[in-house]
């Protein structure tokens, strides 16, 4: 059950990126041409970005941004996250030809917020399985409960 789990769980997250990109795109901030197919296209390519080049991103920009970071007490990473959301906005924009981002950041914001809401809307728990292993190492750690046998 859990794969299948998994599966809809990216299904509806590549859903509500879809979604953000139809926003943002309404409210003229990016274009992607008239097909439904090329939103289905790019909301798969923004989700696999998110996956797998996104962490990096966000490592090499935490790293090159640890002064601000430190003088903001950690509230600069949301600037670092927004950047790097940017950052696969312009990829997924090189990548596909009818995608054209003409205002990176409120395009970048409408698809984060959007795509944050529905999927908080829908229960979308993507820290789910982290907190899960979390949970899995305390356990272990635990001392069992001395028995005493008479």
């Amino acid at each position: 059950m859990e794969p299948i789990r998994r599966l809809g769980v990216l299904i509806l997250e590549w859903a509500s990126l879809a979604i953000g990109v139809a926003v943002a795109a309404a409210f003229g901030f990016l274009s992607y041409g008239d097909r439904v197919s090329t939103l289905v296209v790019i909301a798969v390519v923004l989700g696999v970005f998110n996956s797998f080049l996104r962490p990096i991103i966000q490592m090499v920009l935490m790293v090159v941004s640890l002064p601000l970071l430190i003088l903001t007490l950690g509230l600069g990473a949301y600037l670092v996250l927004f950047f790097a959301n940017g950052a696969i906005l312009y990829l997924t924009d090189s990548l596909i030809s009818d995608f054209h981002v003409k205002r990176w950041a409120w395009a970048t914001l409408t698809i984060s917020l959007t795509s944050w809401f529905i999927s908080s809307a829908l229960g979308i728990d993507q820290f789910r399985p982290l907190r899960r292993a979390q949970e899995a190492r305390t356990k272990a750690k635990e001392k069992p409960e001395d028995v005493i046998d008479v």
